[in-house]
């Protein structure tokens, strides 16, 4: 699988997972942006070609998103996954701003967190125990984490779609 079908795929699968659309092209076209829209969201999504435990979120894709998403109204989402292109495997940055600091949100730290100018990294698998673990039915859990001087929510993907469907209903 080369990188565009691994995208295509990967795509595909956080819009039926979500119930939203692909962006044709990609958002390649101007006018376009992001490469999956939602009706609050719009998202850009980053895999590899094959798999690796690493989950990278690279903060230039973070910029890029965040401001394509206020010049459309919406809110900035980076999705990415470990290079299965699955819904297990994946996961989603958000601002933490959305997120409500009241009893239903719950915080917690990452532990195998690395941080560079250019990227905010952690083991897949480590993060998923550590989710596991912590992670309350009652509640949305993220892990905070600092992106381009903004404080941001790194979750699974499956809790992504929950707080969209308790915010949103969607």
């Amino acid at each position: 699988m080369n990188k565009k079908e691994a995208s295509a795929k990967q795509e595909k699968m956080v819009s039926d997972y979500m119930g939203w659309r692909v962006v044709t092209g990609s958002g390649s076209r101007p006018f376009s942006p992001g490469d999956v829209n939602g009706e609050h969201f719009l998202v850009e999504c980053k895999t590899h070609i094959e798999e690796q435990d690493n989950i990278v979120f690279y903060r230039k894709h973070w910029a890029k998103i965040s401001e394509e998403a206020m010049a459309k109204h919406r809110y900035p989402a980076l999705i990415v996954d470990n290079g299965t292109q699955k819904a297990k495997n994946t996961w989603v940055m958000i601002p933490k701003r959305m997120l409500s600091d009241d009893s239903m949100v719950k915080l917690f730290g990452m532990v195998n967190l690395a941080r560079t100018d250019s990227t905010v990294t952690f083991r897949h698998g480590v993060a998923t125990d550590i989710f596991r673990i912590c992670h309350r039915e009652d509640t949305i859990s993220y892990f905070p984490e600092w992106c381009n001087g903004e404080q941001v929510a790194i979750m699974p993907l499956e809790e992504f779609r929950k707080f969209c469907l308790e915010e949103f209903g969607v």
